[in-house]
């Protein structure tokens, strides 16, 4: 019998956790395979870890994680994947926003394709309206700028094998990015499109610190167009620099007249603009690489449920 796992990131989710699990249950045990659920609560501040211990002692295949404090959504896939160990993985949250329902088709495409990975990619998005066009946004600008390619409106919704699950375990990086880090692999897949459902009960846990360290690590992680933009902004500065400075010289022997303050404002502005902006994108890189050349964790666990025998 084949078996699976399915990784639940879970951030106050009371409210949705026993909806969650009778429906993703229910799919399971259609579809006859030999599952572990495995649900990490990543820093909670509701009854999140309570609703798992009291799911785990009904159902012994359901397994707890609790992290010491929140330390992000793709740090509690990790912790999953590391606890991890059979010839499917399933991602999906737990706030119903994604159809665990889908599952069942996602099964069928990679058994019936002989494929790797299947995506669940968002028809609709529901979201309000800043939150839409950012991520339409952030799409598109990842697609331009990365020679690794994403699905337009694919999450950490998937369903994947136990060949990539062999070399996920292998990722040491403390800037985890999963949308860009499984299409890097080069595996076989493709997406099954769904409609996407509003968040019924609770609060999102993405704040728009979140977004934008999450958009951060992203480019970062998969480009290096922002230090060639750099080079880039550097030779222009000089082009510019060059002009100006035989438009200075020629001034200075054709007339005796004193420019303005205006036009030495601007250019010392300018200049300056652009250095700081030079510094301030080498500083991220810089940043990042001194984070994940430090020995710290990704992840603390504070508590496990029954874990031990996955």
């Amino acid at each position: 019998m084949k078996s699976i796992t399915i990784i639940g990131p879970c951030y106050n989710e009371e409210d949705n956790l026993d909806e969650y699990l009778r429906r993703i249950t229910k799919v399971l045990v259609k579809l006859n395979l030999e599952y572990k659920i495995i649900l990490v609560d990543d820093g909670s501040k509701d009854k999140t870890w309570q609703k798992i211990l009291e799911n785990s002692k009904k159902n012994k295949k359901i397994y707890g994680i609790k992290f010491t404090k929140n330390f992000g959504h793709q740090s509690a896939i990790m912790a999953g994947i590391n606890s991890a160990n059979s010839d499917y993985v399933f991602f999906s949250d737990v706030d119903l926003q994604d159809p665990p329902e889908l599952l069942e088709k996602m099964y069928y495409e990679i058994l019936s394709k002989k494929i790797n990975i299947v995506f669940g990619k968002r028809l609709n998005n529901n979201e309000n309206f800043f939150k839409k066009y950012t991520s339409i946004l952030f799409y598109k600008f990842f697609n331009l700028l990365s020679d690794t390619k994403i699905h337009e409106q694919t999450s950490d919704f998937l369903l994947m094998d136990k060949k990539v699950l062999k070399e996920l375990k292998q990722i040491k990086e403390k800037d985890i990015f999963l949308r860009g880090l499984i299409p890097w692999f080069g595996f076989n897949s493709t997406y099954l499109e769904f409609q996407r459902e509003k968040r019924d009960k609770g609060n999102s846990g993405w704040s728009f610190k979140k977004m934008v360290d999450f958009s951060l690590t992203a480019f970062l992680s998969f480009s290096n167009f922002p230090m060639r933009l750099s080079f880039y902004l550097s030779l222009i500065s000089i082009v510019i620099f060059l002009s100006l400075s035989v438009f200075a010289i020629y001034s200075y022997l054709s007339t005796s007249v004193v420019r303005g303050w205006t036009s030495l404002f601007l250019v010392i502005a300018f200049f300056n603009t652009i250095i700081f902006l030079i510094l301030g994108i080498m500083g991220e890189y810089i940043g990042r690489t001194y984070i994940n050349s430090k020995e710290k964790p990704l992840y603390i666990i504070d508590q496990k449920s029954d874990i031990d025998e996955i």
